[in-house]
C-alpha cells in the first residue's frame, strides 16, 4: 500500500508542475499576443530585424524558465531539503535543465519529487523550443512567400 506520505510529495510535484505550466502558459500567450500584433501592424520590422527579433523571443522565453526554476528552488528551501537557497537555487538548475550534476543531491524523503522537476524541464523546453522554432518560421519563411 502506498504511504500518504508518498502521495502527499506526489501531489506537490504535480502542484509545481501545474504552476510552472501556468507561468509558460501566460508568457506563452502574452509573448504570441505581442507578436501576432507585431506582424498585423508592423510587419515591416519584422521583416527588416529577423535577427533581433529572434533574440529578444529567446531571452523572452528564457524569463519564465528561470523563474520555473526559482518556484522549485523556493519549494526545496522552504520544505527544509536543502540547508540554504543557494544550494537550492543551484540544485533546481541542474535538475531542470536535466545536467544532474549529483554534487548537491536531496535525501531519502525528497529526491522522488527531484525526478518530477527533471521530467518538468524536459516538457518546458521542449515547449519553449517549439515556441522559438515557431516564430524563427514566421519570420524567415512565412515572411518571404508574403512578401514577393
Amino acid at each position: 500500500m502506498v504511504e500518504a506520505w508518498v502521495l502527499f510529495r506526489l501531489a506537490i510535484a504535480c502542484g509545481l508542475i501545474a504552476a510552472t505550466v501556468a507561468v509558460q502558459a501566460s508568457f506563452m500567450s502574452a509573448g504570441l499576443g505581442v507578436f501576432r500584433r507585431l506582424e498585423r501592424e508592423r510587419r515591416d520590422f519584422l521583416l527588416r530585424y529577423p535577427t533581433l527579433v529572434t533574440v529578444v523571443w529567446i531571452i523572452y522565453l528564457i524569463t519564465p524558465i528561470a523563474l520555473d526554476v526559482v518556484l522549485w528552488a523556493t519549494f526545496y528551501y522552504l520544505a527544509q531539503a536543502l540547508p540554504n537557497f543557494d544550494d537550492a537555487l543551484y540544485f533546481s538548475t541542474v535538475t531542470f535543465t536535466t545536467v544532474g550534476y549529483g554534487d548537491i543531491v536531496l535525501g531519502k524523503d525528497w529526491r522522488q519529487v527531484a525526478t518530477f522537476e527533471a521530467v518538468n524541464g524536459w516538457i518546458i523546453f521542449g515547449w519553449a523550443t517549439a515556441l522559438m522554432m515557431a516564430v524563427i518560421q514566421r519570420l524567415h519563411f512565412h515572411g518571404d512567400s508574403q512578401a514577393g
